[in-house]
């Protein structure tokens, strides 16, 4: 009796242990660890994923040629070449429109102020009309240089401020030439070697014969027009002409080398003696 209570017990005690499971090992234990740092610097990678952005050029130099045609003019003569003469057209450079005509002074108290061009160069251009320069040459041969211009031409005025207000030009226009301001607008009546020139309407604007006659209906401005000494029609040259350039052309055609020596030589050789 006492075993078969034994073996019961043992019977009751072994159905619960054969049901519990089997333990597993821990699933941490089977997964790879990755190292992450523990802060990231998002900043940084923001900026490593940015991408470079345009970097814009540099401002070009503005010697590029600006236009120096008095507006609504024809302006095709402008262009960069040599004529039958041998007298070449450029395009004003950045440089060339750099005024040389004020100068800085001291003053009471240390103060700077800018010279007028009349106190650095009082010498001046002695302007005059068409009569004048015909009527003069009746007594004195001379060229006639004339600077075709109109009232809103402002590269006419820039060529007014620097280039004829360099002393060497002044000197050798008034000593050389009868200097004659032109406006190519003018709307009197011009009698010029036996012909009577007029205004002529076109637009909103106009011009004078006698402009488009010396400037062979080419109207840009400016233009300057040198006549010999009986008023004929050596050459117009257009466009703005810095000072060391107008006193080359200047002596080149008041010493009559216009004749003999192409213009490319001269204008070396004259270069070369003002060094």
């Amino acid at each position: 009796m006492r075993r078969f209570l034994i073996a019961c017990l043992i019977a009751c005690l072994a159905g619960p242990l054969a049901a519990q499971p089997t333990p597993r090992p821990s699933i941490k234990n089977n997964i790879k660890t990755t190292l992450v740092p523990a802060t990231t610097d998002r900043s940084n990678n923001t900026r490593s994923q940015t991408k470079t952005r345009y970097k814009r050029p540099a401002d070009t130099d503005q010697s590029v040629a600006p236009r120096y045609s008095d507006e609504g003019t024809d302006n095709r003569n402008n262009n960069s070449g040599t004529n039958a003469r041998g007298i070449s057209t450029l395009r004003p450079s950045a440089a060339s429109l750099t005024p040389g005509t004020t100068t800085a002074k001291t003053i009471s108290g240390g103060v700077k102020k800018a010279a007028t061009a009349e106190e650095v160069n009082p010498v001046r251009v002695k302007w005059m009309t068409l009569d004048e320069a015909l009527e003069k040459s009746k007594t004195e041969k001379r060229k006639i240089f004339v600077d075709v211009f109109t009232e809103m031409c402002g590269w006419c005025k820039r060529m007014d401020s620097t280039t004829f207000m360099n002393p060497a030009v002044v000197e050798y226009l008034n000593e050389h030439y009868y200097p004659v301001k032109f406006n190519a607008e003018e709307q009197e009546d011009i009698t010029f070697k036996d012909k009577t020139y007029h205004y002529k309407k076109n637009g909103s604007r106009g011009y004078h014969e006698l402009a488009a006659e010396w400037l062979n209906n080419r109207l840009s401005y400016p233009t300057v027009v040198f006549l010999d000494e009986n008023q004929g029609v050596i050459q117009p040259l257009p466009g703005y002409q810095d000072a060391a350039k107008m006193e080359a052309i200047l002596n080149y055609f008041g010493t009559d080398s216009h004749k003999k020596t192409p213009w490319e030589a001269y204008q070396r050789n004259f270069s070369q003696q003002q060094r």
